[in-house]
């Protein structure tokens, strides 16, 4: 081979090399990433991971399960490799499996400055996790079917025989409406609860497979009244959907709407430490939170925001002991759904 020939193939390799490399530190420096698991329904999720893209250039990997288990598919997974994560952070729909994975050592405490406002209702006082954004439970109803004013005012009325067979809820194995259920018998104590529970199944309730199932099941006239999400009920009611909601009491006893906060997490041993910290700090902010308050899912601000008539003074929150929360979600939600489904009288 000639000399310049060979002398050019090694030029061109070394251009190559020298190519790949620049690419390699462009990409450290340029190329963060932070991978987030989340439930939260892609139409929030992906505008907030574009916008903190766009603000940081920190790229979001997402984590995602289905649609009904998504939650606690999350959580189990996360639990599994507790300590050896292949993520950073947990943006959790809810705050019961967030509380879960907190007890068992599975996430990492982060105070952000920017959650200094939110009340101390809505954080684990060791950092581990920070709520914001809450939706509450409300009764979705068929507005050709159902008028406003016969709308039962409380959970209790859906074991009125005028209901019997025409009302659904989501199966309590997952997320949001498994939180509520719990939250109710921490509350009522388990004979109370218990006792509205078979109330629902002895009138004919039926379990849908998730709370946009609920919605769609209402929507659609299936069924007159059903047990879900404001966000579902929103998302139906701005898609001029014959729906509309009510925001019940609990029962007689106990007054008061049902509310469930996001939650947001740092995984313990994360591999992506400042970009996790970066990412948390972004959520936590309040122009973020409010941001939420007005985009399609209509979260209520856990802090003054600016949102007109979404702040919490407007409303009777249910209280919730966290604690007592994630360590009875998993029992307590798995004897209530064995009460719902008739395997357990």
């Amino acid at each position: 081979m000639p000399l310049n020939a060979r002398t050019l193939l090694i030029f061109l390799a070394v251009l190559v090399i020298a190519a790949v490399a620049l690419l390699a530190t462009g990409s450290r420096r340029g190329g963060r990433t932070v991978v987030v698991y989340t439930s939260v329904d892609a139409e929030v999720a992906l505008p907030v991971f574009e916008r903190f893209t766009k603000v940081s250039g920190i790229q979001v990997v997402t984590r995602t399960d289905s649609e009904a288990s998504k939650t606690t598919g999350l959580a189990e997974r996360l639990l599994q490799m507790k300590g050896q994560p292949d993520g950073d952070v947990f943006w959790n729909s809810e705050l019961s499996f967030t509380q879960m994975l907190a007890r068992e050592g599975a996430l990492q405490p982060y105070v952000s400055l920017n959650g200094i406002e939110i009340p101390e209702q809505y954080k684990d006082a060791s950092g581990l996790w920070t709520g914001f954004g809450c939706r509450a439970r409300v009764l979705i109803f068929n507005t050709n079917k159902v008028k406003r004013d016969d709308v039962p005012r409380t959970l209790e009325g859906l074991a009125d025989p005028k209901w019997k067979g025409r009302f659904c809820i989501a199966r309590s194995l997952y997320g949001t409406t498994r939180s509520h259920l719990v939250g109710l018998v921490l509350a009522l104590g388990e004979e109370k609860a218990f006792k509205l529970f078979r109330s629902w199944r002895d009138n004919g309730l039926v379990l849908a497979e998730s709370n946009s199932d609920v919605r769609n099941r209402v929507a659609d006239g299936t069924f007159d009244l059903g047990l879900t999400d404001s966000d579902d009920a929103i998302s139906a009611k701005e898609r001029n959907k014959p729906v509309d909601f009510t925001v019940p009491d609990q029962t007689a006893e106990l007054t008061g709407v049902f509310l469930i906060p996001n939650t947001v997490s740092i995984l313990k041993n994360c591999p992506h430490l400042a970009e996790a910290k970066a990412f948390v700090d972004f959520l936590l902010l309040p122009e973020i939170e409010a941001w939420l308050g007005t985009m399609g899912a209509r979260q209520i601000p856990v802090r003054d925001v600016g949102v007109k008539g979404a702040e919490l003074s407007n409303l009777n929150p249910v209280k919730v002991d966290a604690e007592k929360l994630g360590a009875q979600i998993v029992p307590l939600g798995d004897r209530i759904d064995r009460i719902l489904r008739g395997e357990e009288k």
